[in-house]
């Protein structure tokens, strides 16, 4: 990606360099989430492990970060 005044954010003309772009996107949040599982939701979760709320967050963030994971993983 590159950025100037005049034309401001622009794309390479080579796909390959918007996969490579788009999967460092995937990663980032991969671990970000990784970090909010592990570091506020888990915890939450072994405090109050009847909690509705935070079981169906556990549940939708594991869904997020099984499909970052395998989009960083994935060929081309």
């Amino acid at each position: 990606m590159t950025h100037s005044r005049s034309e401001g954010f622009q794309l390479s003309e080579d796909p390959e360099i918007w996969v490579a772009y788009e999967r460092a996107i995937f990663m980032t949040e991969l671990h970000r989430i990784a970090n909010v599982i592990t570091g506020i939701i888990a915890p939450h979760a072994r405090r109050q492990p009847s909690d509705e709320w935070v079981r169906l967050v556990l549940e939708q963030l594991g869904g997020v970060k099984a499909t970052l994971e395998v989009l960083t993983r994935m060929e081309r």
